[in-house]
């Protein structure tokens, strides 16, 4: 079975693919979908693609890379449900490509990253997957313990509301 994994950042991508590899071996492949249009400013993004390719590369995975199209993203959020609208857009551009290429398991890092709310994003999972008739798999147990290392990691979750609300707890730690 062919697996499309929408991916957001490296450490995140790891983990994910050493927990599947261990859980399910009727994966024959695995493809990223660095689809990220909500990742701000530019050189964030970069930075965040050059480790998906490095990790790509490294771990013989095939990477694809649409366009970055911040306008796609703002347009498609409203503030007060920034982050569930951002899940959406990302998750349904995810199921879309899937179903145009044959894809019949989709999964996104989303659901293991510790700055994203799991529970939502798989209920948003599960509409996409009974409306494109496409598999959402989502690893039973997440490899916390692997150690990552070598690549750019971010600490925050990628949009520019996220950097500035980090920002905002950086200067409140020091005043």
């Amino acid at each position: 079975m062919k697996l499309l994994i929408q991916a957001c950042c490296a450490d995140c991508l790891l983990k994910f693919v050493d927990s599947i590899r261990v859980e399910n071996k009727k994966i024959t492949e695995v493809v990223v979908y660095f689809y990220n249009p909500n990742i701000h400013p530019r050189s964030e993004y970069l930075a965040r693609l050059k480790a998906i390719q490095k990790i790509s590369e490294e771990n013989k995975i095939k990477l694809i890379v649409p366009d970055w199209s911040p306008k796609e993203w703002f347009e498609g959020i409203n503030l007060k449900n920034r982050c569930e609208n951002c899940w959406q857009l990302r998750l349904k551009k995810t199921f879309e490509y899937a179903k145009n290429k044959g894809f019949e398991i989709v999964s996104s890092t989303l659901i293991t990253s510790h700055y994203q709310n799991g529970k939502k994003i798989k209920e948003i999972a599960q509409k996409l997957e009974d409306e494109y008739k496409i598999k959402f798999l989502v690893p039973k147990k997440v490899s916390k313990d692997l150690k990552t290392k070598g690549f750019y990691k971010q600490n925050y979750c990628g949009c520019a509301y996220s950097l500035v609300e980090k920002w905002e707890q950086y200067k409140q730690r020091f005043n």
